[in-house]
């Protein structure tokens, strides 16, 4: 049996409104995602789903209840023991991209493994060969600013995996993307996780892009269904 890559258990995360008023993003949420498993949540904006993964990535902390990831509580971690597990477990994925316009398509997708401190020569070869699976092979020295947008979101996501992490967490991945921009998207990044054994969770409004997982799941009012 695949050991457990995320859980949460009895979750809740509340945040303070105006006044003495509060929240709830999540509300009780309680999963396992084995290892090498692919997950989508879908939901509406402002459904939780955002905090889901923020809390996943050690980005935030709950409020209640206990997040681990690999048998190691994420809540538990102190800041410079989260920053070290999202730079060497987790791949993040944005619907914005985030890329550095300033920096070559080959300079941001190897950015990662320069900032883990690992010699260029070693990823490099990676790098290039997720150029290549991307099609993006000759817009290497490309500025970003050439780009298209399912370009600018392959370049993201090769930046994600350059480091083969262990989980994956894509946060409305097709959103700023044209339906057919979105597929090749989503069977990029699927095809490149599943390779690589690593675990997926992707939230996203769309039903469409939710269909490329193994599993989907539905989150309403910070409750989540299908789990």
């Amino acid at each position: 049996m695949p050991s457990v890559a995320l859980q949460f258990t009895d979750v809740s995360k509340t945040y303070p409104t105006a006044g003495a008023g509060s929240r709830h993003a999540l509300d009780h949420v309680s999963f396992a995602i084995p290892e090498g498993r692919m997950v989508a949540v879908v939901g509406r904006s402002g459904s939780g789903k955002s905090t889901l993964l923020h809390l996943a990535a050690g980005i935030d902390r709950a409020t209640a209840g206990t997040v681990s990831a690999f048998g190691r509580s994420v809540g538990s971690m102190d800041e410079g023991e989260r920053t070290l597990y999202r730079r060497n477990t987790i791949g993040l994925v944005f619907q914005f991209f985030h890329l550095l316009p300033h920096l070559s398509v080959f300079e941001n997708v190897i950015l990662p493994a320069l900032i883990a401190g690992e010699k260029r020569d070693i990823f490099a070869r990676r790098a290039t060969a997720l150029l290549e699976r991307m099609g993006l092979a000759d817009r290497a020295d490309a500025a970003i600013g050439q780009l298209s947008g399912g370009e600018m979101q392959r370049v993201a996501i090769a930046r994600a995996l350059i480091r083969k992490p262990r989980l994956v967490l894509a946060d409305e991945p097709t959103g700023n993307l044209d339906d057919a921009t979105g597929r090749t998207v989503m069977e990029l990044l699927t095809g490149l996780v599943r390779d690589d054994g690593a675990t997926l969770i992707c939230v996203t409004h769309s039903r469409e892009a939710a269909g490329y997982a193994d599993d989907v799941w539905e989150i309403r009012s910070g409750q989540l269904l299908g789990a």
